[in-house]
């Protein structure tokens, strides 16, 4: 399967302004907008689909894969000289039931850097982890993935954990702006019938009052939190 990372959010989950952090300084400018797309997402099986017929064979492990892209879009802050300095897109997974544990089983990014520009291939390799673009192209079985990178700097956390992270960091060349995919692959019991994802995003912006943390509203909670079920 090829999958082709979109440029902007195609169906918006949430869309608004971020609050100040409890306990910080607000300044008088305008919180600035965010939006948060909805989730998209496949089984492994799906994912994995080749069209020359070769099939591919699942981790023998009773446990099921999913394939999930999350995406956010900074808009501009308003005030003079306003800038993000840095934001973090956080997911918690949940087990629609039973006592195990859904975790990260992948991240995709990981780690990338201002050099890394533009648009490329990654793929997702029968063992189920993401690997670099060169390794994409000899693949007999496994999903393609075309990724256009916004952010300039990524770096991705909580492999095996049951919440993942990706932190992204303003670079002087390049503005920390627009809207910017990211891809997990969740492992979650068989048994558990499904995985529910809740989405955080903080941001801290640069102010002419000095820097300041934001986070999503409470409101917005119910709007960014999906129950994937299989």
């Amino acid at each position: 399967m090829r999958i082709i990372t979109p440029t902007t959010i195609e169906h918006i989950a949430w869309e608004g302004a971020l609050e100040p952090i409890a306990g910080t300084f607000a300044g008088t400018d305008t919180p600035p907008r965010v939006a948060i797309g909805e989730l998209v997402w496949w089984t492994a099986g799906q994912a994995m689909a080749n069209e020359t017929g070769k099939a591919w064979t699942p981790p023998a492990d009773d446990r099921m894969y999913l394939l999930v892209r999350l995406a956010c879009n900074l808009y501009p802050p308003s005030g003079a000289r306003a800038q993000y300095t840095e934001a973090a897109l956080t997911v918690h997974l949940q087990s629609r039931q039973g006592n195990g544990k859904a975790v990260a089983h992948d991240l995709f990014p990981q780690r990338l850097t201002v050099d890394q520009a533009g648009k490329f291939t990654v793929a997702l390799t029968p063992e189920l982890k993401f690997a670099e673009a060169f390794e994409a192209k000899v693949l007999e079985v496994g999903a393609e993935i075309e990724y256009h990178k916004a952010f300039p700097v990524i770096q991705g956390y909580g492999l095996g954990a049951a919440n993942a992270e990706w932190r992204f960091t303003h670079h002087s060349a390049h503005p920390l702006l627009g809207c910017q995919s990211v891809y997990i692959l969740v492992a979650s019991p068989r048994e558990a019938g499904g995985v529910r994802l809740n989405i955080e995003l903080t941001a801290t912006v640069e102010s002419r009052f000095g820097p300041i943390r934001l986070k999503l509203p409470q409101t917005a909670s119910a709007y960014v939190s999906r129950l994937l079920e299989y």
